[in-house]
């Protein structure tokens, strides 16, 4: 950058917009940030599905997990249920998938690749922090995975390759019975690291960072639509002139326009496609539940279909729900119509409609002093949510940047806006590659759509490349969005463990291991059989003990 970060305007409200600007005001209260919002661009959100780290960076900004839950309508979420992904099935209705066969269904949660010194220790040892990141002896990185005497013992029939959540998973019973992860008398049942996350409703939650952070702490609020961009001889933008005449100049811009990109597309960044990531089209709308003990879960449901998948997510008041397709397929039309009737006889709260976008990444998503955060950097596809945290990202990042800039008294330097850009690429591209293999690893060939899947799998060997993620010591959590475990999770799920997989087990650990897996089991049952159901604990805790009915309408009027 030319000039010394003092004034920050960033373009784009909704989630990325106000989470840039509550965030990097409540840790630079000295920078100068305006952001400007658009009335006529309206915010994509459905329900949103995220990961834990989120709540680190809403308590970083003095926001309480429990006031911004209830703000949002937001949900405990312990994990996702898939059903059809690695089995053949004509599912045209969503009870076809919430009644599917024990085979067509898998469960993924959360947990950590721990060290083998756990299978050793007293069932009452406590984890530590180290024990996230470090191997037995101290060692960065867990190299000595107790998830491999599971695998060893599946191997040697002891374990059921398909009962990998059962055996690892404490949370694997609460899901099941759409339990919470507290009991009434408010005490977790779970781990209380990052063992849980959150589904939350996408067009409130800005609204609670805006009006408890960002505008008290003092960032300008501007409304209106962007007329000019006004640059300098090298490129670099100097001001921007609203539809009104209003003249806002900064030092750095950030664009959080989404696939907008009211900013960017002006600055002539080179593109990169994810042209293996095929589901690049969606119908979403929001419903109202109709049979609240059984619709009303605890977990994301990603459910396959012929030429994509839906989801849906159980926000408090409602559930909310999309069809992603490959639209080379099937078109769009067709894509509504089979999404309107996998959800015949319920009631949409507004008409489904129809998102597209372009699967992929900006190459340099720092260019110059603008800054792309969000979808009009990059979106790969809404499995896993994996968008917000992208975002967060970029954020942390960000901060630690304008920090150094602002103790050294210097201007954010061209090595430091590379390393930003290097940084976010390899998150991209790392995400990207998750997402592929839950495709590319199945085993279903009975569409098109899920035999060029296949093909491409085995064209560029995903599933040795997924097993080399599970065993690189480097990937946790501190790292990773999706740490070892969870391509491990996969790989297992899609059938992909065989005699070909490496694993770093001692004999005469497997029987202790053995014990430690069948108590995970048990315990995880009893916890299941003793918790509340979901419902019923969010009433009391989170929401006053209104029903869901009530909280929609009270929605339905703001």
């Amino acid at each position: 950058m030319k000039a010394k970060l003092k004034k920050l305007v960033i373009v784009g409200g909704g989630i990325n917009g106000w989470f840039t600007a509550g965030y990097m005001k409540n840790k630079h209260p000295w920078l100068d940030i305006t952001l400007i919002e658009s009335d006529n661009i309206p915010t994509i959100g459905v329900g949103e599905s995220v990961v834990p780290q989120v709540n680190d960076l809403l308590s970083t900004m003095g926001l309480e997990e429990r006031d911004w839950m209830s703000y949002t309508n937001s949900v405990y979420k312990l994990g996702n249920k898939f059903v059809g992904w690695s089995t053949p099935g004509k599912r045209h209705h969503v009870t076809d998938h919430w009644n599917a066969p024990k085979e067509d269904v898998q469960y993924y949660s959360f947990s950590f690749a721990l060290p083998e010194k756990h299978l050793t220790r007293s069932f009452y040892g406590q984890l530590t922090t180290d024990d996230y990141f470090t191997n037995s002896k101290g060692e960065a990185g867990v190299n000595d995975k107790w998830n491999d005497y599971w695998l060893q013992l599946v191997r040697d029939g002891r374990k059921n390759i398909n009962e990998l959540s059962e055996d690892m998973h404490e949370q694997h019973y609460l899901m099941k019975g759409n339990k919470a992860p507290f009991d009434m008398d408010d005490n977790c049942l779970v781990g209380d690291w990052s063992a849980y996350t959150y589904h939350l409703d996408a067009n409130r939650f800005p609204e609670i960072i805006r009006d408890k952070v960002a505008i008290p702490k003092g960032v300008n609020h501007s409304i209106g639509d962007v007329k000019d961009i006004i640059k300098d001889e090298d490129g670099y933008i100097t001001k921007l002139i609203m539809e009104d005449g209003i003249e806002h100049e900064g030092d750095l811009f950030i664009d959080c326009s989404g696939f907008h990109k009211v900013l960017v597309d002006g600055m002539n960044n080179e593109w990169h496609d994810y042209d293996f990531i095929h589901t690049q089209d969606a119908i979403v709308g929001p419903l109202k539940y109709k049979d609240i003990y059984n619709e009303f879960k605890p977990y994301t449901q990603t459910y396959a279909q012929d030429e994509g998948w839906n989801f849906v997510i159980s926000l408090y008041n409602r559930m909310g729900s999309g069809y992603i397709f490959d639209k080379t397929e099937i078109s769009v039309e067709d894509a509504k119509a089979k999404f309107m009737k996998y959800w015949e006889g319920y009631e949409f709260i507004k008409p489904p409609k129809h998102i597209s976008w372009k699967a992929g990444r900006m190459v340099t998503p720092w260019n110059k002093n603008v800054l792309s955060i969000g979808m009009s950097h990059s979106f790969i596809e809404p499995m896993e949510g994996n968008a917000l945290y992208i975002t967060q990202w970029g954020i942390q990042i960000l901060d630690r940047l304008v920090k150094r800039a602002w103790d050294e008294d210097i201007a954010i330097s061209p090595g430091s806006v590379h390393a930003y850009n290097k940084s976010m690429n390899k998150l991209e591209d790392h995400t990207a590659n998750f997402i592929a293999y839950h495709y590319t690893l199945s085993n279903r060939e009975d569409t098109n759509f899920w035999k060029k899947q296949k093909e491409y799998g085995k064209k560029h060997n995903h599933a040795k490349a997924c097993w080399e993620e599970y065993r690189n010591p480097d990937n946790h959590i501190g790292n990773s969005l999706y740490p070892d475990y969870m391509w491990m999770n996969v790989a297992t799920a899609m059938g992909c463990f065989d005699d070909s997989v490496e694993l770093n087990t001692k004999k005469e650990l497997l029987d202790k291991a053995d014990i430690m897996f069948e108590y995970c089991k048990k315990l995880s049952k009893a916890q299941g059989d003793l918790a509340p159901h979901a419902y019923d604990w969010h009433r009391k805790f989170l929401f006053d003990g209104k029903s869901h009915e009530e909280v929609l309408e009270e929605s339905l009027k703001k």
